[in-house]
């Protein structure tokens, strides 16, 4: 059983990853939009729907950082804290609740309205980039 559990958090965690790209990809919309000065009938709609996303992956992911540190003692008897996986996939929960923040300052208004939406999306692209690659440092962790 104790195996099974296991592999759990990976799965979990893949699937969020589905929808950050899938708000990665409503989101590039909406910059294409803008940027090339086109008109889109649904563009509320799209944004809607990027900013739930967004927040459903971030929430997730921080629930998902909460199970992989509880399975690593619990499930396969390793100090949570002594992998280059930890590490990373720290950094990249932290770029990602840095993205959603820069993402609600947008959402709620800022002055400095360019600049945040640059950092909102550098901060989650390099979120997602790392995480691709903290799945894979992930794997040697599997039972």
């Amino acid at each position: 059983m104790k195996t099974v559990l296991a592999y759990v958090h990976p799965v979990l965690q893949v699937l969020v990853l589905v929808v950050a790209f899938a708000a990665l990809r409503l989101g590039l919309a909406l910059k294409k939009q803008r940027t090339q000065k086109r008109f889109m009938q649904n563009q509320h709609e799209i944004f809607i729907r990027h900013t739930q996303l967004g927040l459903i992956a971030v929430g997730c992911l921080l629930g998902g950082y909460g199970l992989g540190l509880i399975s690593m003692p619990w499930l396969r008897d390793k100090a949570p804290f002594g992998s280059a996986h930890f590490f990373f996939a720290t950094l990249t929960l932290l770029l990602f609740l840095s993205g959603g923040y820069t993402g609600w300052r947008l959402k709620k208004g800022t002055r400095r309205h360019a600049d945040i939406r640059d950092i909102h999306g550098f901060l989650v692209y390099l979120a997602l980039f790392i995480s691709l690659g903290v799945g894979v440092m992930g794997f040697i962790l599997l039972p």
